[in-house]
């Protein structure tokens, strides 16, 4: 396969797994102590793996009082349930995000504390963490933990151990859907690398993978235009203007809201000839029990397109890393 290192990819997993227990111990201080409500704090790509795990939470039933927040708005409207009695959970790689660094100096101001997983230790936002976990490529890990350990504190999630137990597996399985998800992600690189518009459509907890893939891979990274929409609003509007050749990725997961994908599915096969489909059915995960699959298909999605993000690297022959404005210009 084509600039696909194995080991890498499973020592990778193999880190996000070893933080469970550091996020654990942080989380189970914080329910001991007590606290009134949770905001999860995120902006672009963060504030999507945020959003994937509201998502879960809410499909599984938990009364959390969880909050959402873009730290741009955040900082500039502020919540008024914010308190000395709240807890803030954020993430960054870069550890210097500036409307992140400011919105835990608000936290800070308002008393409350903050849970970080903060990949470049020494930045701003790893010193400034109450709780703080670090290593690289850990970031599915540290939120899934946060939300379903919360969960299981609340009584929300009793399978928590179980749950986990299977989980330690899927590093093996990361690397398994590289593999399977390859060819169809060649395919669509080499026939739309050069689209003028691709639109990706989600739903549920795939609906911010949507959203996350256009807009900080497709967009920031190879400088693609794209229109991300969930399956839930497509048909009040996007209908209208998806026609024969129109670029579209559907993502297809297997939550409670996997029906208004297909109904999406339905409606454009019959008008589109330029949709691709790639759904965590496809990928067998053995030894992950079904109740669970649903809840995993951020991690199997994200690593499904792993791939696609590879090769169109190469039939773009744009650089993931080549960025115009973004940190290159005062903004």
């Amino acid at each position: 396969m084509f600039h696909f290192n194995e080991q890498e990819i499973l020592e990778e997993q193999k880190r996000g797994i070893s933080i469970v227990p550091q996020v654990e111990a942080a989380v189970d201080e914080v329910c001991r102590k007590g606290y009134r409500n949770i905001f999860y704090i995120g902006i672009g790509g963060t504030l999507f793996y945020a959003g994937q795990m509201i998502h879960i939470a809410k499909q599984a039933g938990a009364t959390l009082p969880i909050f959402l927040e873009n730290a741009a708005d955040f900082c500039a409207v502020g919540n008024p349930n914010l308190g000395s009695d709240s807890i803030a959970v954020i993430e960054s790689v870069s550890g210097d995000t500036k409307e992140m660094v400011a919105a835990v100096e608000k936290v800070h101001q308002a008393g409350a504390k903050v849970i970080g997983y903060v990949e470049k230790q020494d930045s701003p936002l790893y010193r400034n963490a109450d709780y703080v976990v670090s290593t690289v490529g850990g970031g599915y890990y540290f939120w899934y933990t946060v939300t379903l350990r919360f969960m299981k504190n609340t009584g929300c999630f009793p399978q928590y151990d179980d749950f986990y137990r299977q989980l330690a597996t899927m590093p093996e399985h990361v690397v398994e859907i590289y593999k399977a998800s390859d060819s169809k992600a060649e395919s669509f690189a080499k026939k739309y690398c050069d689209s003028p518009l691709t639109y990706l459509i989600g739903s549920g907890n795939l609906e911010d993978w949507a959203m996350c893939y256009g807009t900080c891979i497709m967009e920031e990274m190879l400088w693609m235009r794209t229109r991300p929409i969930s399956a839930s609003n497509f048909f009040h509007g996007t209908l209208e203007v998806i026609d024969r050749d129109t670029n579209v990725i559907l993502i297809k997961g297997e939550d409670a809201t996997r029906p208004l994908a297909e109904r999406v599915e339905k409606f454009i096969s019959t008008v589109c000839a330029n949709v691709t489909v790639f759904d965590t059915k496809d990928f067998p995960l053995d030894g992950i029990s079904g109740e669970y699959r649903w809840l995993l298909s951020p991690i199997v999605m994200r690593s499904a397109f792993q791939r696609v993000s590879t090769h169109l690297e190469y039939y773009r022959r744009h650089p993931l890393a080549i960025r115009r404005y973004y940190r290159r210009l005062d903004y």
